[in-house]
């Protein structure tokens, strides 16, 4: 066994006794489970981004002791089997996950110093004095000319440990079940993503960084589990409004705003977009609630909403022909999208509710990512979710409403995208 795997094997028994010794809800079965499901977690992941190496021989699914472990897939595995050890068990699952995440940034701490002496998990060149030297058959390809590496498997050592640290620091300071889990996915995630721009070991889906797009989905989760641990409601509404309000008017801000500044259109082209697509919308609001059509601004009521809606839909239809008359394809496309998205949304409220908060921000987070096109901006997606939870927190929706008014919207853009090719 090389020197990597021992320190893996250190960290892990380490992590064991420490778990057993502070909590006695897990039996040595249950760790069992916990470390099978943890590794075949990992092991898919990776197989997952190797597809061509393994169709080409290079890599053996079932060699695991020649490496191929991915951590994001690990923990995915250890929280599904945490999952069912809490159903069998009948106990809170973020008792569970608490109990293994408070200590499992220690196991990555000790494991991380391993690739050392796999030369692997450094990152970009660097001169400083701290850089470590990689030897030129363990060198990629675009940096066979380059000696001395970032340590980012040192960095993350680091990182994980400072975690650990605080985990324990506020162990017995916040006693609220899934503290320590959120806390944990929110710290890790943020190290990744910060370690990620140093690797140049990065694997892709879909032309996404796979750790990138999972670090993003587990720090909204932490994000959302730290929400929900929180036991005073006045700071989860007023957290909850300000999610609901600002942030999804300043969703809707900034995609009229990026509609401005990357298409080119004459000055009477944009007042009239302007007064079909915000002015009137807004009016009709202001004069549906000021006569009484409305009950409030939010128009919670859905038996309200058709009357207000036909009116809005008109607008948005006359701004769609409008947007075939100057010719350009991406506000042909815009338009397209929201008129099919408020359509359907307006014909499901026929029948049933469905939050159109969701549908807002997502057409304007789409719109963004469309007109400008940067990666960085992805990050923003992060705010859907968020703007879903305060929804229900708030009780203007329930679970379904929320998801179906994503599940609407994100199908209207995959329609336009794929089938009307604009």
């Amino acid at each position: 066994m090389n020197i990597y795997g021992i320190l893996i094997g250190i960290g892990v028994v380490l992590g064991i006794e420490l778990i057993k010794r502070n909590s006695n809800i897990f039996t040595y079965k249950d760790i069992t489970l916990i470390l099978i499901s943890s590794l075949l977690g990992a092991r898919i992941l990776f197989l997952l981004h190797n597809i061509p190496e393994i169709n080409s021989g290079t890599v053996i699914p079932y060699a695991v002791w020649d490496g191929g472990l991915a951590f994001f897939g690990g923990l995915i595995g250890l929280l599904i089997s945490t999952y069912l050890i809490s159903k069998k068990k009948f106990l809170n699952y973020f008792k569970l996950t608490d109990s293994i995440l408070l200590f499992l940034p220690l196991i990555q701490a000790i494991g991380r110093l391993g690739n050392f002496f796999n030369y692997e998990l450094y990152g970009k060149p660097t001169s400083m004095y701290w850089g470590i030297y990689i030897p030129q058959e363990y060198r990629e390809p675009p940096y066979l000319d380059y000696t001395h590496f970032h340590p980012v498997f040192l960095y993350e050592s680091v990182l994980n440990l400072f975690t650990f640290v605080i985990l324990i620091s506020i162990k017995k300071r916040f006693k609220t079940e899934g503290f320590i889990t959120g806390i944990y996915l929110i710290s890790y995630s943020l190290i990744r993503l910060l370690m990620n721009t140093l690797r140049i070991d990065k694997e892709y889906f879909l032309m996404f960084e796979t750790s990138d797009l999972l670090s993003a989905l587990f720090l909204i989760s932490g994000i959302l589990i730290i929400l929900n641990s929180m036991k005073k409601d006045s700071i989860k509404n007023r957290l909850a409004k300000f999610f609901s309000r600002v942030v999804t008017l300043s969703l809707i801000l900034f995609a009229i705003i990026s509609i401005t500044l990357n298409i080119n259109l004459s000055l009477g082209y944009e007042f009239l977009f302007v007064l079909l697509t915000v002015v009137i919308p807004l009016l009709t609001i202001v004069l549906f609630k000021v006569f009484g059509i409305t009950s409030d601004f939010n128009v919670t009521k859905r038996q309200e909403r058709p009357k207000l809606f036909i009116v809005m839909a008109i607008s948005f239809l006359l701004a769609l022909l409008l947007s075939f008359k100057t010719g350009d394809m991406r506000l042909i496309t815009i338009y397209t999208t929201l008129n099919l998205s408020f359509v359907l949304g307006f014909i499901i409220t026929l029948l049933w509710k469905v939050s159109f908060h969701m549908i807002w921000s997502i057409l304007s987070l789409f719109f963004i990512l469309y007109l400008w096109q940067i990666p960085s901006l992805y990050l923003l997606c992060l705010l859907i979710p968020l703007i879903g939870w305060s929804r229900l927190q708030l009780k203007r929706h329930t679970l379904k409403q929320v998801i179906g008014g994503g599940l609407l919207t994100l199908l209207c853009i995959l329609l336009v995208l794929t089938f009307l090719k604009f």
